[in-house]
């Protein structure tokens, strides 16, 4: 059962690994790349707080 567990780690230590070499952040060199990232963040950023907004003021709506 250990060298089960040790070649399982080993693998997912591994696929980590690859997943960090795959980084889109570390290097954007293209300035329309970096914006689109910046711009995704922001939006994924202030998309919930807008959506819980959204919904105060349609209960506060209601509630007139």
């Amino acid at each position: 059962m250990k060298p089960i567990r040790a070649i399982l780690c080993f693998g997912i230590v591994s696929l980590a690994i690859q997943a960090s070499h795959a980084c889109s952040v570390c290097a954007v060199a293209n300035e329309k790349t970096r914006f689109a990232y910046y711009a995704t963040t922001a939006l994924l950023t202030f998309l919930p707080l807008l959506m819980i907004g959204g919904v105060v003021f349609y209960i506060a709506k209601k509630s007139r």
